[in-house]
C-alpha cells in the first residue's frame, strides 16, 4: 500500500542535482552528490532526499526502515482523523403533517447518534416562487429539534433546493 508520503521518495541515483546538503550527526555540509552516494554505500545505507530546496537536503538512512516509518506515520494519521457523517432529510413544501413528524423523528434519532443533519426543501416547477413557505417549513423543523441542536447554519437556496445544516 503506497501512500502519499511514500510515492515521492527520491533515493540514491534518482537524486538529480550536482550537489546536496547532507545532514548528519555532526551538522550540515554541502558536498557533491557523487561523494554523498559513496559515503552512503560505504555505510551500507541509502542517500535519501528529505526536502526539495537548492541544493536538496539529504540524509544517509536505511531506505527500507525510512519507508516503513513513513507508512506507519501515515497509517497513524489516518486513524486519528475524525470523519463527520452527514445525514440528509428531504422534504417538499406540500408535505403532510404526519410525514413532517416522521421526518422530525428521524432527524432526532440522527442528532442523538451524533450525525450532522442537512434538512432540504425541494421546490418543483413554479413552487420556487413561494420560497417563504419553504423557509417557514424549515423554521418549524428547527423549532421541533431545537432541544438537540447546538448550532445551525442559515437557510441557503441553491438552485431549487433550500437547505439548512443542523449540528448536534
Amino acid at each position: 500500500m503506497e501512500g502519499l508520503f511514500i510515492k515521492n521518495i527520491i533515493m540514491n541515483e534518482a537524486i538529480q542535482s550536482k550537489e546536496v546538503r547532507l545532514v548528519s550527526e555532526n551538522g550540515q555540509q554541502v558536498i557533491p552528490t557523487i561523494q554523498a552516494l559513496k559515503m552512503a554505500i560505504e555505510m551500507g545505507l541509502d542517500l535519501i532526499q528529505i526536502s526539495e530546496s537548492n541544493p536538496p537536503v539529504c540524509k544517509i538512512l536505511d531506505g527500507g526502515k525510512y519507508k516503513f516509518d513513513l507508512q506507519k506515520k501515515e497509517k497513524q494519521s489516518k486513524q486519528n482523523q475524525q470523519t463527520i457523517e452527514t445525514k440528509e432529510i428531504r422534504m417538499s413544501i406540500t408535505i403532510g403533517e404526519n410525514d413532517f413528524q416522521t421526518k422530525v423523528k428521524s432527524a432526532i434519532s440522527f442528532l442523538t447518534k451524533g450525525y450532522h443533519v442537512k434538512v432540504s426543501v425541494r421546490f418543483r416547477g413554479r413552487e420556487i416562487t413561494h420560497t417563504n413557505i419553504g423557509e417557514e417549513l424549515l423554521a418549524n423543523f428547527c423549532q421541533e429539534v431545537s432541544h438537540l441542536v447546538r448550532s445551525q447554519t442559515k437557510a441557503t437556496l441553491q438552485g431549487h433546493i433550500l437547505s439548512i445544516m443542523l449540528i448536534p
